[in-house]
């Protein structure tokens, strides 16, 4: 007996296409279900509270990023002062001990990281006694604002010889500590972190030069 063929059976060729974009569509969306899992797992790490609500999330982190653009931290490979020498900001984390604000050994209590802009102008600070210290304009050393520090000022009990400017840095870094902040080559350095997020919730946006 000849069965005859339907023109609305597909044919095993159209049956396979079928099946091999059913499959590739059950990964995409399980791709898709992946990266959105990762984007809320990216909001609730960055986010200071608890709440698992997108709408405060959203709410804490878009300030966050408003106010850094005010701020642009320590340079990569800036060395910061550790109770065993010198170590680069980058390779410091939460827990680690440096030489605090103070001048005592002070715990880590976060790190914060930022991608840069190449363009961002940072300073070069050279001081009397052959201390360096780089930073950007609205980070302060000592309580003074890094971009209001002059040639020949007196701060921390050393004298300023020279104020240079860098470009081409791609990652800044800043450290929460148990003090106001931490030392580079024995030169105290306030931590932004927390002015940064006062800016942030009251909206503050200080000049930037």
């Amino acid at each position: 007996m000849v069965i005859p063929f339907s023109k609305h059976q597909p044919s095993r060729p159209r049956r396979e296409r079928a099946l091999l974009l059913f499959t590739f569509s059950q990964r995409a969306n399980k791709k898709l279900t992946s990266a959105l899992a990762y984007a809320a797992l990216v909001l609730l790490a960055f986010s200071s509270c608890s709440c698992s609500l997108l709408g405060p999330l959203l709410a804490v982190a878009l300030p966050l990023a408003s106010a850094k653009v005010y701020f642009a931290c320590i340079p990569q490979h800036t060395l910061v002062d550790t109770p065993a020498g010198p170590q680069a900001i980058e390779k410091l984390e939460a827990g680690g001990l440096v030489i605090g604000f103070s001048g005592k050994p002070v715990r880590i209590l976060q790190k914060h990281s930022y991608m840069e802009n190449r363009r961002t102008v940072f300073l070069h600070i050279t001081f009397d006694d052959g201390a360096i210290v780089d930073l950007c304009g609205m980070h302060r050393i000592a309580g003074v604002r890094a971009r209001e520090l002059q040639i020949g000022q007196k701060i921390a009990g050393r004298k300023i010889i020279s104020v240079k400017t860098r470009r081409g840095v791609t990652h800044s870094y800043d450290l929460l500590t148990e003090d106001a902040g931490y030392q580079i080559h024995g030169v105290p350095v306030n931590s932004m972190i927390e002015e940064m997020n006062a800016a942030a919730r009251s909206g503050a946006r200080p000049a930037r030069r």
